[in-house]
């Protein structure tokens, strides 16, 4: 079976300056942005803990984590704690295990490809370069 590129989420297109009315599903959830960050879930252990602590509060100072998407990253953390478990006991883990982890990275735009459709909202963001196109000067 064929299929076509996954949805961006709309906050993620605000911040890529690719955001169009037009193109938006009017019914689409939206959710409370995290503003205070949480402590990390009990039974991640030191590695999972430490990337909870470490890409937590930049997903939130980026303004794109939202209360449900807590669920996700915590399925990374702990993608990640196991991966780091199997890599320390010299034990390699399965394709299938590789491809998880990298799709759980790609949800959250840490993967070149992913991060390049997504701007951090800092200072040094420009915006869209092309809104222009077409416009001439007075």
């Amino acid at each position: 079976m064929t299929r076509g590129r996954k949805p961006t989420a709309s906050n993620l297109k605000v911040l890529a300056g690719t955001d169009r009315p037009d193109r938006e599903a009017p019914d689409a959830p939206e959710y409370d942005l995290i503003t205070e960050f949480p402590e990390p879930p009990q039974h991640l252990n030191p590695d999972g803990a430490q990337m909870w602590g470490q890409l937590g509060p930049q997903l939130v100072g980026a303004k794109v984590l939202q209360v449900v998407d807590l669920y996700m990253l915590e399925q990374l953390c702990f993608a990640w704690q196991r991966f780091r478990q199997k890599a320390k006991a010299g034990i390699d883990i399965t394709a299938a295990e590789d491809t998880a982890l990298k799709g759980l990275f790609s949800e959250f735009g840490m993967t070149p490809a992913s991060r390049r459709k997504v701007s951090s909202g800092s200072s040094k963001a420009k915006g869209n370069r092309f809104s222009s196109n077409g416009k001439h000067g007075a």
